[in-house]
C-alpha cells in the first residue's frame, strides 16, 4: 500500500512538470476488421472519450493521448461444408470491447489552422458482451441459431485482448481531429488462434 501511495505521489509531482496542456474530447469512428486466418472481418464502430496531454519534452509538439472506447470487432467464418449432412455451416460473432489505447505522438505545425500528427502505443481490450450465431444451409434453405448470447461469459472468446497500434491524422482549427489508425492484436482471442487486425477511421472533437 505504501508503494502504491508513493507511486501516485511521484506521478502527481512529475506529470505537472511535464504537462503543457490537458484536453478532453469526444470521439467516434468506424472499425474495418480483418482478423488473422481465413475468417472474414465485419464493419464495426468505436465511440468514447479521449484525453490528450501536451508534453514539454524535446519541443511543444510531443503529446500523450489515451481513450476509453466501446469498440466492436465482428467477424464471420469461412463456410464449412459438412459432407455427412450435406449442410453448409458458417459462424458469425459480434464481440464488443472496452478498448483503452495509450499513445505517444508528435504534432507537426503546418499553419495556425492545421497540424499533422502521428502517434503509436499499446492498447488493452476488455470484453464486455457479444453474441455468436451459426447459420446452417441445407438444400438452399438457411437457418440461424444462437451459439452463445455472451461469448465472454461462456468462454467462447477470451475476455482480455492487447496489442499495438498507430495513428496518422490531422488537427483542424485546434479542435477537430481526423485520423486513420491500425491495431495489431497480439493475443489469440479464441480456439482458432484468431488475432484482431483492425483499421479504424475516427473523428474527434477536443474541447
Amino acid at each position: 500500500m505504501k508503494k502504491i501511495f508513493f507511486m501516485i505521489l511521484l506521478g502527481a509531482m512529475v506529470l505537472p512538470s511535464m504537462a503543457q496542456e490537458f484536453r478532453v474530447g469526444a470521439t467516434a469512428g468506424v472499425n474495418v476488421n480483418s482478423p488473422s486466418g481465413d475468417d472474414t472481418g465485419l464493419i464495426g464502430f468505436n465511440v468514447g472519450v479521449k484525453g490528450e496531454l501536451g508534453l514539454l519534452q524535446a519541443s511543444e509538439g510531443w503529446f500523450m493521448d489515451f481513450s476509453a472506447l466501446l469498440s466492436s470487432h465482428g467477424w464471420k467464418s469461412v463456410a464449412y461444408y459438412d459432407k455427412a449432412t450435406a449442410t453448409s455451416l458458417q459462424w458469425k460473432a459480434t464481440p464488443y470491447y472496452l478498448s483503452i489505447p495509450v499513445h505517444v505522438g508528435y504534432k507537426f505545425r503546418c499553419s495556425d489552422k492545421l497540424k499533422l500528427f502521428v502517434s503509436a502505443g499499446p492498447y488493452a481490450g476488455i470484453g464486455l458482451f457479444g453474441k455468436e450465431t451459426l447459420t446452417s444451409t441445407l438444400a438452399g434453405k438457411s437457418t440461424t441459431s444462437t451459439v452463445s448470447n455472451n461469448i465472454f461469459a461462456d468462454n467462447v472468446h477470451e475476455r482480455f485482448d492487447w496489442g499495438l497500434g498507430c495513428r496518422l491524422g490531422a488537427e483542424l482549427y485546434g479542435h477537430w481531429q481526423l485520423s486513420v489508425g491500425y491495431d495489431w492484436g497480439m493475443k489469440d482471442i479464441n480456439k482458432k488462434n484468431m488475432r484482431y487486425r483492425t483499421l479504424s477511421i475516427s473523428s474527434v472533437y477536443v474541447f
